[in-house]
């Protein structure tokens, strides 16, 4: 299935490049991009039960499906707003490289439920903040453009994106906060403690907090769109920089 998915993100990818120079409809690469996507859930699922619980142990895998599922949600968002099929073949370019990361995955030797719930926890707080991320540039972008007249072929409605900035960046929130909670609960079963001196843990709950402090600022004092989408982005560069560079020890 990983052949198949490989294949058709290829496909998609110069039916896009294709569309651009023909008349060739957009909403026909979703066909191809569906297909690849849907062949790479189902090859991770099959591992997932085979093992028992969360299929990676190492960054590449994680990495891998997290990128797989934001350009999902991203393909499903396309539905809404047709703009984001002018990206369709970057978003296919990446698609195939993100699977082929999975190449390079370990498979995970804990079967713990607990671990499995801290895994997931922590992969939709990093898509939500990525997503958050993108939803924050895009606002200040074309606020910026509108300011002085310059109206962008691209578009996505104002109002759409400050609304899809506050439930991502509470969602990234809550997440973070379950994959400390499922994190120390697993700990505790693994190490027989509730926390271990370890990098990965320690960068998380400093992201936690970040986000803590955000959200209830935002809550309490009411910040303003321009500092929210600032703050936003801020916390989706703390994220990728604690995804790509920070090491688990243990």
């Amino acid at each position: 299935m990983l052949i198949v998915s490989v294949s058709f993100y290829l496909i998609s990818f110069f039916l896009a490049l294709v569309s651009y120079y023909s008349k060739l409809s957009k909403r026909f690469i979703l066909i191809p991009i569906f297909i690849a996507i849907a062949s790479y859930l189902y090859y991770v699922s099959k591992i997932s039960l085979h093992i028992g619980g969360f299929p990676f142990a190492n960054i590449y895998g994680f990495v891998s499906l997290l990128g797989n599922i934001v350009i999902s949600i991203l393909i499903l968002m396309s539905y809404k707003n047709q703009e984001i099929l002018r990206f369709s073949a970057i978003l296919s370019f990446f698609g195939l490289l993100f699977t082929l990361l999975v190449l390079s995955s370990e498979l995970s030797i804990y079967k713990n439920p607990l671990y499995s719930l801290h895994a997931v926890s922590a992969l939709f707080a990093y898509v939500s903040a990525f997503l958050g991320s993108i939803a924050a540039f895009l606002r200040l972008f074309f606020e910026k453009r509108l300011k002085h007249k310059d109206f962008p072929s691209f578009h996505m409605p104002i109002n759409l994106l400050r609304t899809m900035e506050r439930l991502l960046i509470n969602s990234s929130f809550v997440a973070f906060t379950l994959t400390l909670i499922f994190g120390s609960l697993w700990t505790r079963v693994h190490f027989g403690k509730h926390w271990i001196n370890d990098p990965k843990l320690l960068t998380t709950l400093i992201l936690w907090v970040y986000y803590a402090l955000v959200v209830h600022a935002n809550l309490i004092r009411g910040l303003k769109p321009r500092q929210l989408s600032f703050l936003i982005l801020f916390g989706g560069f703390l994220s990728l920089l604690n995804l790509l560079f920070v090491r688990h020890e243990v």
